[in-house]
């Protein structure tokens, strides 16, 4: 924006004024976008083609931030929310929204982010891969899609309660114990009884324990003082098997008043557990930090009970032991979609070696294992390792193998004759192909430099952040390799994260 634009822009507006504007786009966190004699404007509850009145909260040279005061003209596209806490908690930000336009949003978001970004012109990005209420033969292309105002529709819960993980904040007040999540903007804690994004047993979990903070079987730590025990906790949940796994984030490496606190809430997860959702409590552990920013990683894992992993068993039968720190994708369903796509852009004819990078515990590259000549996996995390190699004997698979460390570091090795860590079990004239699926920083340049040098004939990246994707695959067109095409699966109903799968090949010389 020029100097004179950000002069017209002070003159326009002022921090308290209140403005009209039409909202036509959406941000990453949630917030409509509009603008004012060039002015960008982000607008707290407001949604693509609503015509608000709106309060400037703050201003900046090239942008504001505005706060909706009346909802001048909704939006076609807006429906009625089913959550008493929409308006303040932080998980969801397009539950008003048809989930039609939910889609159209997130497709229209990639494509900009790979257009100013990716610098690539007209990218092919194709229709999202919708949730399970899209039965189409075609994998969520067709069918009925349902909004959030089908609340007592079969539909509404094949959207709703996807997530097979969910990390709970805890506070305690005056008032009693906050047990929920953060409020939007903000570190505050919103006390949520029910999470229609969470199963009905994670949610049962999770009231138990606030009864328990509330009984004061088990401290809340405070950060002021540097006492008490619990600082959060996670529950998974394998839709397979029924099995779930609750890891309470702690000061210390035992559960206060263990027993108790363990029977109380397996009953309670036993009390809303069904014969279409028979889950119970497997494991119990706790997750030992002790920093003073609990975004540090854990010293400890250690098991109050139960087994150290649980079972997940997926749609093509394939079964995944977790553990309490390893990743697992967060909506089982869409994630066998996921797979299915990662599949048809790797297009194996027999023979290719696999190179899994960031590969967790090893579910995309056992899900190929079948179709290809060889998978290696490369994960800097051991415990991941682990998981991931006990995930291939239990499948019966046997032409993996992983590696702890870097793939920077460890991929170029593997291939280099004169290396100790080289490996002659693949066939050096076998086509290579890479797997990407870095978390939300994307991946390391020395990491995409390295993949590049070592002539990998495609690329499979899978990104849960449009912004890092388009950024690596520029990097990627610089070092010699095109961006083909790429498939959003809506891995996240109700909110503005997508996953993305992208094709990449290697330019021929």
């Amino acid at each position: 924006m020029s100097d004179n634009m950000d002069k017209t822009a002070d003159l326009v507006v002022n921090e308290g004024q209140i403005v009209e504007l039409e909202i036509t786009d959406m941000t990453d966190d949630g917030k409509g976008l509009g603008r004012l004699s060039g002015l960008a404007i982000f607008v707290a509850g407001a949604v693509p083609g609503d015509k608000v009145s709106a309060r400037i909260t703050r201003l900046k040279k090239r942008y504001a931030f505005a706060e909706t005061i009346t909802l001048l003209e909704a939006s076609a596209a807006r429906v009625q929310t089913p959550c008493p806490y929409y308006q303040d908690c932080g998980g969801c930000s397009m539950l008003e929204l048809s989930y039609e336009e939910q889609l159209r949003i997130k497709r229209k978001n990639i494509i900009t982010k790979l257009e100013r970004i990716g610098a690539l012109e007209e990218p092919t990005v194709r229709e999202v891969l919708g949730a399970a209420d899209r039965s189409g033969a075609d994998g969520g292309q067709a069918g009925h899609t349902a909004s959030a105002g089908d609340s007592d529709s079969e539909a509404f819960e094949s959207m709703f309660r996807y997530r097979n993980k969910a990390e709970f904040a805890v506070a305690m007040t005056s008032a009693g114990p906050l047990v929920g999540f953060n409020k939007r903007g903000s570190n505050k804690i919103v006390d949520c009884t029910d999470c229609l994004l969470q199963k009905r047993a994670t949610m049962a979990a999770a009231n138990a324990i606030r009864n328990l903070l509330q009984d004061k079987l088990i401290s809340v730590y405070d950060v002021r003082h540097g006492k008490g025990f619990l600082r959060g906790f996670t529950i998974k949940v394998c839709e397979g098997t029924g099995e779930m796994m609750l890891i309470f984030t702690g000061t210390a490496k035992h559960l206060p008043n263990a027993e108790k606190v363990i029977y109380t809430i397996s009953d309670a997860i036993d009390a809303v557990s069904t014969e279409a959702e028979p889950y119970f409590l497997q494991s119990v552990v706790v997750e030992v930090n002790k920093a003073k920013d609990v975004r540090e990683p854990a010293t400890a894992y250690e098991v109050v009970a139960g087994s150290n992993t649980v079972t997940d068993i997926t749609d093509d039968g394939m079964k995944f032991e977790i553990s309490a720190p390893a990743f697992y994708q967060v909506n089982t369903k869409q994630m066998s979609k996921l797979y299915a796509k990662v599949r048809e852009y790797a297009c194996l004819k027999g023979g290719e070696t696999i190179f899994d990078l960031y590969c967790g515990i090893g579910t995309i590259g056992l899900s190929m294992a079948t179709q290809a000549g060889m998978i290696i996996g490369i994960e800097s995390v051991k415990n991941a390792v682990i998981d991931a190699n006990r995930n291939a004997v239990i499948n019966g698979i046997v032409n993996a193998r992983y590696y702890t460390g870097r793939a920077e570091h460890v991929m170029p090795r593997l291939l280099d004759k004169e290396d100790k860590l080289f490996v002659d079990y693949i066939d050096e004239n076998a086509p290579k192909i890479a797997i990407l699926d870095p978390p939300r920083a994307g991946c390391d340049e020395a990491l995409l430099r390295a993949v590049a040098s070592c002539e990998v004939d495609k690329i499979v990246y899978v990104s849960c952040n449009p912004g890092t994707l388009a950024r690596d695959i520029k990097l990627l067109g610089e070092l010699g390799y095109e961006f083909v095409e790429a498939t959003p699966v809506d891995m996240f109903v109700a909110t503005m994260h997508v996953e993305c799968i992208a094709l990449i090949q290697r330019v021929k010389s």
